[in-house]
């Protein structure tokens, strides 16, 4: 039998040389999910392990993965269900004692989440966030990444940064389908006004630019304007939606990929303008007594439960997986309209 080298053994476990020399010559330590995908590689090749190497007890099967999580505060819409949804499916599937770590943070607050990506990734085997697509939270990706961390992105992508994947919705095909509605619902001239969390949301950039493209080619003769942002709170989206209405009197639509909604919501009741159709993203607080009232006309909605088995089983996964491998994990959306609650 050949010698089986370090590359050999690096390109099976999805690490690089100087990872598997630091596992086999104990030059220094790495982490113990590392080091078990190593050693389990190179017993696989046919390695002859040595004794101290063989004493190491845990297989990488029964390796206990730390996850850890950045999300955004209770405050903004669904994020505290998720949370939850998120701590039920990793208790299934891993021992007591296992518990996900989480920190929230403010959309805005870019250098608190890059601060908090570096202290999770010192006893984290993988992280999932949330965040904006900022040149801050990319570089701190990227060094975590670099550390053997796996960093995946929930609900919104982020520009290359050696993250390991992606989880949410076809927020493509999401924007599509809103304005495949949005042309079935628009027989009056006027204007259709559009809401968005924040534009360094990718996510939202998808939706909207799909939303604007179809609409397009569907040659209606309404405008739509530019968006206005609703920063994901329901402060921000009354605001938001009380600019669109005093500024504009034929205002027919509005399409909000975004969070904020109950307060788009409370805008509209109060305006009294029922004429106006409300297309979102969902879930949100009340959102089945906005459509039942008419105030909301047709919801996408994330489905939390299959958003969070998704995202721990992509977790849990990816200590399988090559090094450079990325994972794309589309999770369906639910259309919901009044009729179909």
């Amino acid at each position: 039998m050949s010698k089986v080298t370090m590359t050999a053994i690096a390109q099976a476990a999805g690490v690089g040389v100087a990872t598997v020399d630091r596992v086999l010559n104990r030059r220094a330590p790495v982490r113990n999910v590392t080091e078990q995908k190593v050693l389990a590689a190179a017993r696989e090749l046919g390695y002859r392990l040595t004794q101290a190497h063989s004493q190491t007890k845990p297989t990488l099967a029964a390796a206990t993965l730390r996850v850890s999580f950045i999300l955004l505060p209770a405050r903004y819409s669904f994020y505290q269900q998720l949370g939850e949804a998120l701590k039920q499916q990793l208790k299934m599937q891993q021992p007591e004692g296992s518990e996900p770590e989480f920190c929230w943070h403010d959309i805005h607050e870019v250098e608190a989440v890059a601060h908090s990506l570096r202290q999770l990734a010192q006893r984290s085997d993988v992280i999932a966030l949330v965040a904006l697509d900022h040149p801050l939270i990319r570089h701190a990706i990227q060094d975590v990444s670099r550390l053997g961390v796996r960093v995946y992105a929930l609900f919104s992508d982020f520009s290359p940064c050696e993250h390991a994947g992606f989880i949410g919705i076809d927020n493509q095909k999401a924007g599509r389908t809103a304005a495949w509605m949005a042309q079935h619902l628009l027989r009056e001239p006027g204007c259709v006004g559009v809401l968005l969390g924040d534009h360094r949301f990718t996510c939202q950039e998808s939706s909207e630019i799909s939303f604007r493209s179809y609409l397009r080619e569907s040659g209606i003769s309404q405008r739509v304007l530019e968006p206005l942002k609703t920063h994901e709170s329901g402060e921000g989206g009354y605001q938001a939606t009380r600019q669109l209405l005093e500024a504009h009197d034929d205002l027919m639509m509005i399409y909000a990929p975004c969070g904020g909604i109950e307060g788009v919501v409370q805008a509209l009741r109060e305006s009294g303008r029922r004429q106006i159709d409300l297309l979102c993203h969902g879930p949100l607080p009340g959102d089945e007594l906005a459509l039942i009232d008419g105030t909301i006309t047709l919801m996408l909605r994330h489905r939390l439960d299959a958003m969070a088995e998704a995202v721990i089983n992509t977790c849990l996964n990816s200590r399988s997986e090559p090094r450079d491998h990325f994972a794309q994990v589309t999770v369906p959306f639910e259309i919901v309209t009044r009729e179909n609650l």
